[in-house]
């Protein structure tokens, strides 16, 4: 018999979360506050972008760590929320994608070798910056009450 799995949500003060996350410095308004809640609105959806990485193999990892690296560099990426993942094969290679929302923005072979990770990942970072800034243009072009924002 299944136990039934149980979460439990835990809420951190707000010095333990400044300083755990730096890009969530910012003073979170009370209820009674004078600012309004468009700023307080675009506070926090600037400071919530990550980049997740389900990498399996040593090459994954490295990828994921330069590319990561190398992201972070990019100006606004703190505003997008990432998943790298990784489908590896001991013939081919790894299979490794970035997905953004529910689209996946790009996706490559590693090679079985890791001599050339670090320039395959900085070129990754741009060419995945790039295409979500596309995709960003996009959804600010398109406008059609019948669609939501990720189905045009």
């Amino acid at each position: 018999m299944h136990r039934p799995v149980r979460r439990i949500l835990v809420l951190l003060p707000s010095l333990v979360l400044a300083a755990a996350w730096p890009a969530c410095a910012a003073p979170v308004p009370s209820p009674a506050s004078d600012t309004t809640d468009a700023t307080a609105q675009e506070a926090l959806s600037e400071a919530w972008g990550i980049v997740t990485s389900q990498t399996v193999t040593v090459a994954g990892h490295e990828f994921a760590n330069h590319f990561i690296a190398e992201w972070r560099d990019k100006p606004g990426s703190e505003r997008y929320t990432l998943a790298l993942r990784e489908r590896p094969s001991a013939r081919w290679g790894s299979l490794v994608w970035v997905e953004f929302g529910q689209q996946r923005v790009l996706q490559l072979q590693l090679p079985p070798a890791r001599a050339g990770l670090k320039s395959l990942a900085d070129s990754a970072a741009e060419n995945a910056y790039q295409t979500i800034l596309d995709i960003e243009r996009q959804r600010r072009l398109v406008s059609d009450a019948d669609l939501a924002p990720d189905e045009f």
